[in-house]
């Protein structure tokens, strides 16, 4: 899973998480505010009784037939003052929810109850406020609570989504710039724009790590080609030298095996290293591109090269290529090679009596794919990322490996700006895919 895939995961469950926290205590946060500001409501009022009784008397809130007692309620009854002259013992003031009757039934009021003591009487003074408005006020102010937290929770959810796509955007294009390096040479890419440190400092090693495999490339790639070269020499003295003494009277014939045997190891020395040779002049730039090669005439002439291995083999060509795709400029005898090698592998690979096809078809982009596909044992997806490097054999105990082939081809066609892609399973085969640069 991707970076920014994996943050915006990570941001959103922790957003969910917070929202399911908070809807949990919101009910009981909310309830809490809401009696708060009752119980300051009631002691508010409280202060404005006490503040009226000191200004006109008690004998205002207490007509001669309620002297002992009287309740005030409002219009609605909810809300109520009760003032009651006690004789027993002043209690603390408290505040809490007590039922009081109204209208012929229990109602739980908030009330707030405080001693007093006017013209030497001792009096309870109770104001009260019913539950059922407080309850309203809690609802409002509830639903108020949840469409704030969803509107803030999704605000800032789709907030975080953007910052989090434009700080990693630089990230992206730094591994961008990693999938467009396809071998030794790195691509000219233009410099990263980004004022984020962290990945200045990323990007600036990767260069550098690039610029130092480049150099160890291009030490290899001299040193190859300068010891194929001087190799070369020598081998083809040995060689003279093992014609002449095979043309010698009275050569004993066991000498005589082991010249020719000497020979034939002298021959593949030989082609290895001018194989090293080529892959060193094709990284090297050395060969010119100026042709237009004719893909499909290619392909034939490469057939026709190969019709004994084909026949022996029994095998099939099946041919499906729409069009006649050109590759211009290209070098005709690279393109031939690289044609060669993968059909050799594919004959090489193949069973008795198995198929190739070469199929292929235009791109919308104006390039062309070109599909070789043959039925033989499929490749271990193990060695897939492989196959292409240099001197690389998976099977030690079969005759001949991928050796040399199949780095020719992956030079050749980095030279073409050609992107070679392999996939092999049971059901298909081993299929390489040719994706074909427009014609210039």
């Amino acid at each position: 899973m991707k970076l920014q895939r994996k943050l915006v995961l990570l941001t959103t469950l922790s957003k969910c998480l917070m929202a399911a926290v908070l809807l949990l205590i919101l009910p009981w946060l909310v309830q809490t505010l809401v009696l708060g500001h009752t119980d300051a409501a009631l002691r508010a009022e409280l202060r404005q009784v006490q503040a009226r009784i000191e200004q006109v008397g008690i004998s205002e809130f207490l007509p001669q037939d309620q002297v002992q007692r009287r309740t005030h309620y409002d219009l609605l009854q909810d809300e109520f003052i009760d003032l009651q002259a006690t004789t027993a013992k002043m209690p603390p003031d408290t505040i809490g929810t007590f039922p009081r009757q109204r209208q012929g039934s229990e109602v739980d009021f908030r009330v707030l109850r405080h001693s007093a003591r006017y013209q030497g009487q001792p009096y309870i003074i109770e104001i009260g406020k019913s539950i059922e408005s407080v309850q309203e006020v809690y609802k409002l102010l509830r639903n108020l609570a949840v469409y704030a937290l969803l509107f803030v929770g999704l605000t800032t959810l789709l907030l975080e989504l953007g910052v989090i796509g434009s700080l990693l955007r630089p990230f992206d294009h730094i591994v961008e710039r990693l999938r467009a390096v396809q071998g030794p040479t790195p691509p000219d890419l233009p410099a990263l724009r980004t004022s984020t440190s962290d990945f200045q400092y990323l990007d600036a090693s990767i260069q550098q790590m690039l610029v130092k495999i480049q150099s160890v490339f291009e030490q290899e790639r001299q040193f190859i080609a300068t010891a194929s070269h001087e190799l070369l020499t020598p081998i083809s003295v040995l060689q003279n030298r093992f014609e002449n003494m095979l043309r010698a009277e009275n050569l004993p014939e066991e000498a005589e095996t082991q010249l020719v045997t000497s020979q034939k190891t002298l021959q593949r020395m030989t082609v290895t290293l001018r194989t090293l040779l080529l892959i060193s002049r094709v990284e090297n730039n050395q060969f010119a591109r100026t042709e237009e090669v004719p893909v499909r005439l290619v392909l034939q002439e490469v057939i026709e090269e190969l019709e004994d291995r084909i026949n022996n083999e029994a095998l099939v060509i099946h041919w499906n290529l729409t069009g006649e795709p050109v590759l211009a400029p290209a070098n005709r005898s690279l393109i031939f090679t690289l044609f060669f090698n993968l059909l050799s592998n594919a004959i090489k690979y193949n069973q008795y009596g198995g198929q190739i096809e070469l199929g292929g078809y235009s791109t919308p982009e104006g390039g062309y794919l070109l599909r070789i596909c043959n039925t033989g044992k499929p490749i271990p997806a193990e060695h897939l990322p492989f196959i292409f490097e240099r001197f690389r054999r998976f099977d030690e105990d079969a005759a001949e490996g991928y050796g040399l082939g199949l780095a020719v081809v992956r030079s050749i066609a980095q030279l073409h700006h050609i992107t070679v892609q392999v996939e092999s399973d049971e059901q298909r085969g081993t299929e390489f895919t040719l994706h074909l640069p427009p014609a210039a």
